[in-house]
């Protein structure tokens, strides 16, 4: 099992690191079209926003495994160590849930795209569905992150 992890920790920061790289890449070549090619500008700029959307998508896996989301500690720290204990498993279930039901819904919204066959507005040569695809993935990586983290939470796993 922590060879699975490594590997999926591994794909999914190299696939973070790949997206970083593209949407840095095609900011500058949107930039630079505006000056060469005015016409291929809001092509490059959607392909970008495409790559950070994926990016952050992308990062919602490692974010599970590190604990990494926002939490309000400032309320719970006034309450003894086991009730502490107890609300941040309650905030663990929650994000849990709205992950599933995010994850359900983006692959809803994901298909429908597809069978639409819908192009994006601004740029039509960039089928939607590439961008309605971030969450869907993102969401199925963070549902699987909390998921080896709840089975090994008790086998001194990640806490």
């Amino acid at each position: 099992m922590n060879q699975k992890k490594d590997f999926l920790d591994e794909l999914e920061q190299t696939l973070m690191l790949i997206m970083i790289v593209a949407a840095t890449v095609l900011t500058l070549i949107s930039f630079i079209a505006q000056f060469i090619a005015p016409d291929s500008v809001n092509l490059f700029k959607q392909l970008s926003f495409y790559t950070y959307g994926w990016m952050v998508f992308l990062a919602l896996g490692p974010c599970v495994k590190r604990s990494a989301f926002m939490r309000i500690e400032l309320l719970s720290g006034k309450y003894p160590q086991g009730l502490q204990n107890g609300l941040k498993m309650l905030g663990e279930i929650l994000m849990f849930v709205m992950m599933i039901v995010m994850c359900v819904l983006s692959y809803r919204l994901t298909a429908n795209t597809l069978a639409s066959g819908v192009s994006n507005a601004v740029a039509p040569g960039i089928p939607l569905v590439l961008a309605y695809a971030a969450p869907a993935v993102g969401y199925t990586l963070g549902v699987i992150a909390y998921i080896y983290k709840f089975a090994t939470s008790g086998k001194g796993g990640n806490k």
